[in-house]
């Protein structure tokens, strides 16, 4: 699991989800988020606070 903080129109948000449903989001400089109800959120780096994943999980993948 990866937990991403991130700033929202609403103010901080943060998603908890597995780490390979992160991804490089090529057209935004940011990152690209899966979330369980099958959406994506786009997050650009500029508004990106943080992303945690668990030990076991390992790193995420930004190459794809």
């Amino acid at each position: 699991m990866a937990t991403i903080a991130y700033e929202s129109p609403d103010g901080l948000a943060e998603e908890s989800v597995d780490a390979g449903d992160i991804t490089d989001s090529g057209k935004l400089r940011g990152i690209r988020v899966k979330l369980d109800d099958e959406s994506f959120i786009h997050v650009p780096y500029a508004r990106l606070y943080w992303v945690r994943e668990t030990e076991d999980e390992g790193r995420v993948d930004y190459s794809r």
